[in-house]
């Protein structure tokens, strides 16, 4: 058996493509209610199929699986195209052991047609994730750090963390083709949630998938 696990956050942040998302999978497996709330215990051989790593966090027994792989092998899903974007892959901290959600957001993003780029701390290598946890990485970011030693930056004050956010924002600009205007693709709504706080054109990957962008 298969659920899928909604994300109330991605909801949050982008509710065009979170309900195309749910009717997307609803057709096909169960769906379940928020991962904090969610009382059912997936028993062997089953897999809970989720979008935001603190869903994967949750799901109670069984196996979990991202959404983006699942996807790909689904021969009837329509990918949209963006030919002729450009976008630079914010990898998520919380995915560094699991680099079949690298692969398969690279493929996915490759099906559409969109051009992509990743900074150096990309894939296993990620520091970064938004407004949860930051390795710094700059000297102006050891600096501001160095008051807050808690990663957890949601617990800074809001000031610190915009010049923290905005700090990772001119890394990936550094990053961007041909000096093209940044836009940054995450696949975490608290990735998301920085690099916006931090002043850059985001999009998600779930966004992209839904063609809601």
């Amino acid at each position: 058996m298969e659920v899928f696990y909604p994300s109330c956050n991605f909801a949050r942040i982008s509710p065009q493509a979170a309900k195309k998302v749910r009717l997307q999978m609803k057709g096909q497996m169960d769906v379940a209610i928020c991962c904090l709330r969610e009382k059912r215990v997936l028993g062997e051989g089953d897999v809970g199929i989720y979008m935001c790593q603190s869903c994967r966090e949750h799901v109670n027994g069984g196996t979990t699986e991202s959404l983006w792989p699942w996807l790909l092998r689904q021969d009837d899903f329509e990918w949209p195209s963006y030919e002729g974007l450009s976008v630079v892959i914010q990898d998520c901290w919380r995915d560094r052991e699991h680099p079949e959600v690298h692969e398969a957001v690279r493929e996915a993003l490759d099906r559409m047609g969109v051009a992509w780029s990743e900074p150096e701390d990309a894939r296993e290598r990620a520091t970064f994730c938004g407004t949860r946890h930051v390795e710094p990485r700059t000297p102006r970011q050891c600096e501001l750090m160095a008051d807050h030693p808690d990663p957890y930056v949601r617990k800074m004050p809001e000031d610190v963390q915009r010049e923290l956010m905005a700090e990772r924002v001119r890394e990936l600009e550094a990053v961007a083709q041909s000096g093209e205007p940044l836009v940054a693709l995450t696949y975490c709504n608290a990735c998301t949630q920085g690099l916006e706080l931090g002043g850059a054109t985001v999009v998600h990957l779930g966004e992209l998938a839904m063609g809601t962008y």
